[in-house]
């Protein structure tokens, strides 16, 4: 399997030393996208002014018990380690370790980062290989956010990788022998896996079957995705990350689709922030971070809808209060 990423890794880093980069974009929402509710921040900015493949950021994952989140930086050969806030630079980071992931996605799974196949601890160094993963990484990987396990593009094909198994060396099954894409994330409930290739495949987990394609519509290159679950009509709808700077949402039912930002760097894998239900977006010049909005979250499970029960109490709750405060005023203007 031809991979671009990876063949033209060390020449893409040589034009990048000779100067031949463009001018840094700016990736911004369009109309659309503040219409419907998304915010847009910088996570940390990695290689202002560079626009190509492959020096910036690829992997991203966190580890949720610290809040610290990885950042494989490409073209450095270094995985750096930062705290959740956002519009940080390289300097900001807390540590730093040495990594040969190189283009290669991170996943969270089960709260934990992990790399192609191993899991970090909260510094981001190695904490144990995934020795019963005996097959190759090959791109991209995601947590399922249901059992904890990983699915991932390896060598293999599409596999699914259960972590914990074996007293944590790990095992897999191959879901899919001849799915060999790109960017890979999960349904939020844990049953479909949307694989980048040219457009977005998405499979069966169960049983690896084709279920449909999406097609991003509006620019290039798609390689991260993710999928909103909401209250509202964007549930189910699909995020992509574009090689051409563009981020696209398509509804997953009509197939049509929104252009919701554009402006940006190259675009690459996307990752769930597993605490907010924001989802980073790898650029070529740093990550970025979408927020569709208030009761809502991008690869993972959906903000719980209060029961009509706990309408109804909450309500008779302020009502009591309400009441109770208008018996102290009356209670003290009558005493004076």
């Amino acid at each position: 399997m031809f991979n671009f990423k990876k063949n033209h890794y060390a020449a893409l880093i040589a034009l990048s030393v000779l100067g031949t980069t463009q001018a840094q974009a700016a990736l911004t929402l369009t109309a659309d996208g503040v219409a419907l509710g998304f915010t847009l921040s910088e996570f940390v900015s990695t290689n202002p002014g560079y626009d190509g493949c492959c020096s910036g950021p690829f992997g991203i994952a966190m580890d949720a018990a610290s809040g610290h989140v990885m950042v494989n930086v490409a073209g450095s050969g270094t995985r750096y380690v930062f705290n959740d806030v956002d519009n940080q630079t390289l300097a900001d980071a807390i540590t730093s370790v040495p990594s040969s992931t190189f283009t290669g996605g991170y996943a969270t799974a089960g709260g934990k980062a992990y790399g192609p196949f191993f899991q970090m601890a909260a510094d981001g160094s190695v904490d144990h290989v995934l020795t019963g993963v005996t097959t190759s990484g090959y791109l991209g990987m995601w947590g399922n956010p249901v059992n904890g396990h990983i699915i991932a593009t390896s060598g293999s094909g599409l596999i699914d990788i259960d972590p914990l198994a074996d007293g944590g060396a790990g095992s897999f099954r191959v879901i899919n022998s001849g799915v060999f894409g790109d960017g890979v994330s999960v349904s939020p409930d844990g049953t479909t896996a949307y694989v980048a290739s040219g457009n977005i495949s998405a499979y069966d987990i169960a049983t690896g079957a084709f279920i449909t394609s999406y097609s991003p519509g509006f620019g290039f290159g798609v390689d991260g995705t993710g999928v909103i679950t909401s209250h509202d009509a964007l549930n189910g709808s699909i995020i992509a990350n574009m090689n051409s700077g563009d981020i696209v949402l398509i509804d997953p039912v009509s197939g049509n689709s929104t252009l919701i930002a554009s402006g940006g760097t190259r675009g690459d894998y996307t990752a769930p922030d597993v605490l907010n239900g924001t989802l980073f977006l790898a650029a070529a010049d740093g990550v970025y971070r979408l927020s569709c909005g208030i009761d809502c979250g991008i690869g993972v499970p959906p903000p719980p809808i209060p029961e009509p029960e706990t309408y109804a109490m909450l309500l008779a709750g302020l009502g009591l209060i309400g009441f109770s405060v208008y018996r102290r005023k009356q209670h003290t203007e009558t005493a004076v």
